[in-house]
């Protein structure tokens, strides 16, 4: 074993130890979380500060931004500019993450990997600055550092999301959402309202999960726990879009996107926009109320004229090839999608953990991943003393186009035909103050790359919240 798989180890131990020192400490029972979810967010997130062995005692005559165990940002509300400029309509959030990952056992071979992440997001109030009632605007950048990511293990799936976003290796820089929205309400007291937005977006920054999501900055690593990744073909995690949603009840109902099915993580796109085809995408979500309990049910079907093969590069995955021959590419891509999560505790509205599942279909002659299924359990508050810590258990399992494993050069491929591939993750989310967070994650692999054998990759992840 190297010493940077070593080294690996042991950090992921020392989490764990620290976890179970902290699980244990007895508090008074949590006061009510507001119900909205900034302002959830930030009670709870002062109470696991306060409760948390890693952090002194605060002292109590001191207020949460005078206090820097138990501010929301490290950098505090900067002598109240935070909440001037917020009531002008100005509102500014950065975040740092670094990461450390390898495999410890299995793939192609041993190695490790030093990554980190730096996002920022300007919000912006049109209404309040400009007196554009109804009117928004976002700017986000986002800019990775470090090595490349781990691309031993023979895997389609990349075991770590954040470091491969914008790119999957060196220092890349890229503002991946310029957008301006739009709301129209119908009635306020009831929520329901329609919103229209268009610009550049980081998809990923758009899916507003309990369970699931974050990017690979705030819950699970590989992206096989994020969404289905039938959609990535029709689908770019960062291009640009216009959409409209109807809002019922304050969530969305029905939405609508249109999309430039050419990945633009590096570019604008604008020059070229639209140039190979469109992307169109409706969706639908349900409430539901099983045993008491909040659920949600969304379904999703992406098309797109743009043209393809199984082996046309994605951005966001190790497609395994190349061909064979050659393989004529064709239009009308599709892929369709469910996704349904259930509170199992369920505390107060966003506060509490259950379950969640994915399952979708793609299109076997123009999407290298046809089949996907996940499932798990994951949430915050899995210990009483510890409410805002999350948490995550999930099994995925990827099945790859027939014309792909038909097509591929084997040679390549150590002679033997690709396979599904089956991870299972868990992770956990320390808060050690509001704006310091420890993660230990481990996953096992059965890669798709039959040549490589089972493998056990580890890593932890510290996010600074500025």
């Amino acid at each position: 074993m190297n010493n940077r798989a070593a080294a690996i180890i042991k950090a992921v131990l020392l989490f764990f130890i620290l976890l179970g020192s902290t699980s244990e400490t007895r508090s008074q029972d949590p006061t009510p979380t507001p119900t909205s979810k900034a302002e959830k967010n930030k009670a709870k997130s002062d109470q696991a500060a306060a409760t948390s062995a890693a952090a002194p005692a605060p002292d109590p005559s001191a207020t949460p931004d005078q206090d820097p165990w138990r501010r929301e940002v490290m950098t505090g509300n900067w002598g109240g500019d935070r909440d001037r400029w917020k009531e002008k309509g100005f509102e500014v959030e950065a975040s740092f993450t670094g990461f450390v990952q390898g495999n410890v056992s299995g793939g192609l071979r041993r190695t490790s990997a030093l990554n980190a992440a730096f996002k920022t997001t300007f919000k912006f109030d049109l209404g309040k600055l400009a007196g554009w009632k109804w009117w928004s605007a976002e700017i986000g950048t986002e800019t990775r550092f470090g090595g490349p990511v781990l691309n031993s293990l023979g895997t389609i799936n990349p075991t770590n999301t954040g470091a491969f976003i914008p790119a999957a290796s060196g220092t890349v820089f890229t503002v991946g959402t310029v957008a301006v929205t739009r709301l129209i309400p119908l009635d306020l007291k009831k929520g329901n309202l329609i919103a229209i937005s268009v610009g550049r977006y980081d998809i990923l920054d758009l899916s507003d999960e309990d369970f699931f999501g974050g990017g690979g900055i705030d819950r699970f690593w590989n992206i096989a726990q994020i969404g289905p990744l039938t959609v990535l073909r029709q689908v770019p995690l960062m291009t640009n879009l216009g959409s409209i949603a109807y809002i019922r009840h304050g969530e969305p109902f029905i939405t609508f996107a249109l999309l430039d099915p050419n990945d633009h993580s590096t570019d604008p796109g604008l020059k070229n926009l639209f140039a190979d085809g469109v992307t169109f995408m409706p969706g639908i979500n349900f409430g539901s109320k099983w045993w008491g309990k909040t659920g949600k049910h969304s379904f999703g079907v992406a098309v797109t004229t743009k043209k393809y093969t199984p082996f046309d590069a994605l951005r966001q995955i190790i497609i395994p090839g190349p061909a064979l021959g050659s393989i004529e590419p064709k239009g009308g891509s599709w892929s369709f999608n469910y996704t349904g999560r259930q509170y199992i505790v369920e505390r107060e509205k966003r506060d509490g953990w259950g379950a969640f599942w994915q399952f979708s279909y793609a299109d076997k002659d123009t999407s290298p991943v046809t089949a996907f299924f996940s499932g798990g359990l994951a949430g915050n508050g899995l210990f009483k003393s510890r409410r805002t810590d999350e948490f995550g258990l999930s099994y995925a399992y990827t099945g790859l186009s027939d014309v792909l494993k038909d097509g591929i050069d084997l040679v390549t491929q150590g002679g033997r035909r690709p396979r599904a591939e089956h991870q299972v993750e868990a992770f956990y989310n320390f808060h050690i103050t509001p704006w310091l967070r420890l993660t230990g994650d481990i996953q096992f692999i059965r890669p798709t790359r039959a040549i490589a054998d089972f493998a056990v990759v580890p890593g932890a992840r510290l996010e600074f919240v500025f």
